[in-house]
């Protein structure tokens, strides 16, 4: 089992903040950094942790790195789909 680290930006539609497609990294510090300079662009950016076996669809509980802006509490956007 591997790490992914995604960069989930959200933008808004009609007052709600909706997923764009997630963007992922193998390494940490460039998804942070991702995060950062995406963070200028929409209305909010999740960056997290994960831990996942692609081949078979298992992925651990996300662990959030960053935040920024307005992003849907995590219990309403599901991020266990971003692999």
């Amino acid at each position: 089992m591997g790490t992914l680290y995604v960069v989930q930006g959200f933008h808004e539609v009609d007052g709600d903040v909706v997923a764009d497609k997630p963007i992922l990294h193998g390494m940490e510090q460039l998804a942070r950094t991702r995060g950062e300079m995406l963070a200028r662009q929409r209305e909010g950016v999740l960056v997290y942790a994960q831990a996942a076996d692609i081949d078979r669809g298992e992925y651990s509980e996300p662990i959030i790195l960053a935040r920024y802006g307005r992003v849907p509490h995590p219990e309403q956007q599901s991020l266990c789909q971003a692999g």
